[in-house]
């Protein structure tokens, strides 16, 4: 009878377990469809935003700006501006639209939950702000209403947690699928970038979602890439230096591109204004850039396939560079929209192709070897892009779908990983959503479950079960407080009470032993404490200090400088909360 029990239990366990994966797929294929017209639907905003304010909804309108007048480009960003500062006060109660970061955050903390009414009018704001020439992205923001979506899915549902998440990067993945017809891509950003884990249970609906998204936006759209790029091929295996050169070249850019993000930010807020105003003000500044190259209007697609086309000039791309990184930053800083994936790009293809005219030109002084610097511009894009964005595998596999070219990926892994290892050793950081997760507060370098041991702090897990003892006891009496109390160790206190010493059995022992006096009193045979902690520390700091030790319990004392003893914490608390994070990450 035991056995068919057992039998039974195993088989419906795996009953479940097989109806969960027929489930997480119907819904990943859901989310995956759905996600894919959302995404061609917020092109489309964008598409009519930019022909009412800029007079053409064509993507690539790298032609049309260059004859734009003045007063329209002035007229498109401000007015633009306007109307996003009016449903930031209004309409949206926040004073700013989502971002990547908050899906992240979604992900690790909030138990993928994200509003669904914030999450629309945000994308709303994106499209508008792109549409009347925001220098920021399309990417993030599609990304953002992808996982809008797949939580308003989970919640509907009521999906547990570990499906939940799933959803959520069935949604990233479809997404980033659809916006860039790259499927495979999609599946490795949200497993890289959003859930920060290549768990094999959420693998096969994350492919199912990010296929289907590519499927619908063929359809729609049609089988293209975001890049139409030409045939390059590199002329000779020396110039595999070069594009390690250009991988630190590329680095250096990012690494200026964030800090100037987080600087703008800063200057930003000093300006005393409204938040909800910002906007408007940023649109200006938008449009006075503009006015020395409108090529830096928009996300920039258009601008960046000239590049990769060997349109421009050297001195154009300099240009370009300092602009958008300027144009991009105000846009981030004033709310005037959101994304960082096409200025990423954008920057990247420009820093390539100045660095490709340069190489070209070195290869010519020594001999009649010429390198084509649109090759330059693809893998600056490509480094540049992965080192902001923290996602070298799913950049290097954009790159690959938008040139099927073997020997390119290989120049770009080099140029990827250098990029990505001096902008991580610089900047401490795995990219700019962490970073800026990081200023509220949440720090999700290394996963999720060490996010848990950061956040959680030492009140959470301290006991007020201790012993202490005065600094005059005797050692009977500090023997007689062993004996009777449930306590394997006794605080020494001075007269203030701060903690003097910390006496265990050991200590007891050896005071027998070696007894010279009649009455030896307690400050006589503790011993040191070596460290303590406060209840702001958190589980990370107590394991650190745990390490350092040796010790099996410390004291916790206020934070204050009387560092008076308030209560104690086991190491063994600690490890069990650090289980409990981990079985959490692993469901």
């Amino acid at each position: 009878m035991m056995f068919f029990r057992n039998f039974f239990n195993a088989f419906r366990l795996q009953n479940l377990r097989q109806r969960d994966k027929i489930l997480s797929s119907i819904l990943a294929l859901l989310a995956g469809v759905t996600v894919a017209y959302a995404a061609i639907g917020f092109r489309q905003l964008v598409a009519i935003t930019q022909g009412i304010m800029l007079g053409s909804s064509e993507e690539n309108i790298l032609d049309h700006v260059s004859g734009l007048a003045p007063s329209q480009i002035i007229f498109s960003t401000v007015t633009g501006g306007l109307i996003i500062s009016f449903i930031y006060r209004f309409l949206m109660k926040s004073n700013r639209p989502a971002s990547i970061a908050d899906v992240m955050a979604a992900n690790a903390v909030n138990h993928t939950v994200i509003s669904t009414r914030k999450g629309l009018l945000s994308a709303v704001t994106s499209a508008i702000a792109l549409g009347s020439g925001s220098a920021a992205g399309r990417e993030g923001p599609v990304v953002h209403l992808g996982a809008t979506i797949s939580s308003w899915i989970s919640r509907k549902l009521h999906l547990p947690p570990s499906m939940s998440r799933t959803i959520l990067g069935c949604g990233v993945a479809a997404a980033v699928s659809a916006s860039f017809n790259a499927p495979i891509a999609g599946v490795f950003f949200a497993l890289e970038v959003i859930l920060g884990q290549y768990a094999l249970s959420a693998f096969a609906p994350i492919v199912i979602a990010s296929v289907a998204a590519a499927i619908v936006s063929r359809i729609h759209i049609g089988d293209y890439p975001a890049f139409i790029i030409p045939d390059y091929h590199i002329t000779t295996f020396w110039e595999f230096p070069a594009f390690i050169f250009l991988g630190i070249v590329s680095a250096f850019s990012a690494i200026i591109f964030i800090k100037s993000m987080f600087f703008t930010e800063r200057i930003a807020a000093k300006i005393p204004i409204p938040e909800w105003a910002r906007p408007a003000l940023g649109g200006l500044a938008i449009a006075l850039l503009a006015l020395i190259s409108p090529y830096i209007l928009g996300h920039g697609y258009g601008t960046t396939d000239g590049a990769l086309k060997e349109l421009f000039s050297f001195e154009l791309l300099l240009l370009l560079i300092v602009l958008k990184v300027a144009a991009s930053s105000i846009s981030l800083a004033f709310r005037f929209g959101t994304g960082i994936f096409s200025p990423s790009l954008f920057l990247g293809a420009m820093v390539g192709g100045a660095f490709g005219f340069v190489a070209s030109w070195i290869a010519s002084l020594t001999g009649d070897t010429t390198f084509s610097y649109g090759l330059y511009a693809i893998v600056g894009m490509g480094a540049v892009a992965s080192a902001v964005l923290g996602a070298p595998i799913s950049t290097i596999l954009i790159i690959f779908e938008l040139t099927g070219d073997y020997q390119i990926t290989i120049a770009l892994m080099v140029a990827v990983v250098i990029s990505n290892l001096i902008t991580h050793h610089f900047l401490k950081a795995t990219s700019v959503f962490h970073m800026q997760l990081k200023q509220v507060g949440i720090d999700l370098e290394g996963g999720r479950a060490r996010h848990v041991m950061r956040s959680t702090y030492v009140r959470s897990l301290m006991t007020d079960k201790y012993a202490t003892a005065s600094t005059l006891a005797t050692l009977k009496q500090i023997r007689d407080m062993l004996l009777t109390q449930s306590h394997d160790h006794i605080y020494i206190l001075d007269e203030g009470c701060k903690i003097i010493g910390l006496i265990t059995v050991t200590e007891l022992q050896k005071a027998h032993a070696g007894q010279e006096e009649a009455t030896p009193k307690a400050i006589n045979f503790c011993r040191d404490v070596p460290l303590t902690l406060t209840p702001s520390d958190s589980l990370e700091d107590a394991f650190q200090k745990f390490d350092e030790s040796g010790e099996d319990t410390l004291p916790v004392v206020t934070d204050d400088s009387q560092a008076e003893i308030i209560g104690t914490l086991s190491q063994k608390h600690v490890l069990l909360a650090y289980n409990k994070a981990l079985l959490d990450e692993k469901e």
